[in-house]
This record gives structure tokens, C-alpha cells and sequence, in this order.
């Protein structure tokens, strides 16, 4: 009895593994939503906060960084939900990405939590630990904007070792526009386009 199967080399194995993992890789479901969703969140509160300071209406603008996740978050998981109804497909690239994620908004509350007990800015450290997730990102579906966006979040914490007082949050304002609006941009017309080709 015959069969169709066909006896494959190691490096034939290993050249098919290696192909599949690049496959994976690019087919990452990232689609900018995200980046852009936090990005304009987060710039309206920075500059709503310096407005509130400059007005001497200090008092509110923790009411107005506290409104942030419950506006956020709500509307990325109906999001995704929306997505997953529609046929869209999650990779394992896309699951630790998002564990990523979620670990870096732990990790930003506890340390924004941390530096209004001290008594000190959060912006530069914000802008670090914002600066690694978003390399990291960068890196594993491998779209140079974000790494570049990392970089302008880590030069800006830099900065704000000169830049001191609500200056700080003009200078997270702009970071977070060329980090997260501009790569999200990107990311959300690649993928626009990417399903106009399979779709026609």
C-alpha cells in the first residue's frame, strides 16, 4: 500500500519550524487600535491636567487620571471581543504581548502610587518603564516605528531631568503622540490595507 507521505530531512524540519515561527511572527494581530485608544487618553489627560494646574484647579486632575482605566479598559476588551466575534485569530505573539501589556499597567499603577507617596513626579519613570514595553513590543512583530517610539519615550525621561514642575506633562504629552499615535496609525493602515488584499 502506497502512502503520500513524504520523509523530510533535519534541516529540512528545522528550515519548515523556522519558517512557521517567521510566519507567526508577522501575522501578529496588532492592529494600532490599542496604541491609538491609550495614546489620545492619555495625551487628553496630560494636557487636561496641565490645563487644571495652570487654572489652579490642581484639585481635580487626579479625578481626571482616575477616570483614565474605567474609560480604557472597557473599551479595549469590547473591542477585542468584537474582533474575536468577527473571525480574528489571536496568536501566541498576541497572547504574550498582551500579558506584556497588562503587566506593564500593574506595574505603572503601583509605581504611580509609589511616587505620589513620595511626594515626586511620575512622569520620568513612566516614561522609562513606557519606553521598555514599547521596544519590547517593537521588536517582536518587529515594526521599527515602535522601537523608534521607545526611544523618544527614554530621551524624554531624559529630558525631564532639566524640564521640572506641569512642564513634565507637555513633554509625556508629545512623547506619547510620536510613541503611540503615529506607530498606531501606522499599524492601523497597514492592517486596513492588509484586509483590503484578502478581501478583494
Amino acid at each position: 500500500m502506497e502512502t503520500n507521505e513524504k520523509n523530510i530531512s533535519p534541516e529540512e524540519g528545522l528550515l519548515l519550524i523556522h519558517t512557521m515561527i517567521n510566519t507567526a511572527r508577522n501575522k501578529v494581530s496588532e492592529d494600532g487600535f490599542h496604541l491609538l485608544l491609550w495614546g489620545v487618553l492619555v495625551i487628553s489627560c496630560c494636557l487636561i491636567n496641565y490645563a487644571l494646574l495652570v487654572f489652579e484647579y490642581g484639585h481635580w486632575s487626579g479625578f481626571v487620571w482616575m477616570l483614565m482605566p474605567f474609560i480604557g479598559v472597557p473599551v479595549g476588551i469590547i473591542y477585542e471581543k468584537k474582533r474575536a466575534q468577527k473571525g480574528g485569530v489571536r496568536t501566541h505573539y498576541d497572547m504574550h504581548i498582551a500579558y506584556m501589556w497588562w503587566g506593564y499597567g500593574l506595574t505603572l499603577g503601583l509605581l504611580i502610587a509609589f511616587c505620589i507617596y513620595s511626594r515626586i513626579s511620575p512622569v520620568p519613570f513612566i516614561l522609562l518603564i513606557t519606553g521598555l514595553v514599547t521596544y519590547a513590543t517593537g521588536k517582536m512583530i518587529q515594526f521599527t516605528p515602535l522601537i523608534i517610539g521607545a526611544l523618544i519615550f527614554w530621551v524624554s525621561a531624559i529630558l525631564c531631568l532639566w524640564i521640572t514642575g506641569i512642564e513634565q506633562l507637555l513633554v509625556e504629552a508629545a512623547s506619547i503622540f510620536f510613541g503611540y499615535i503615529v506607530p498606531g496609525f501606522i499599524l492601523r493602515r497597514n492592517a486596513k490595507q492588509e484586509h483590503h488584499v484578502q478581501t478583494a
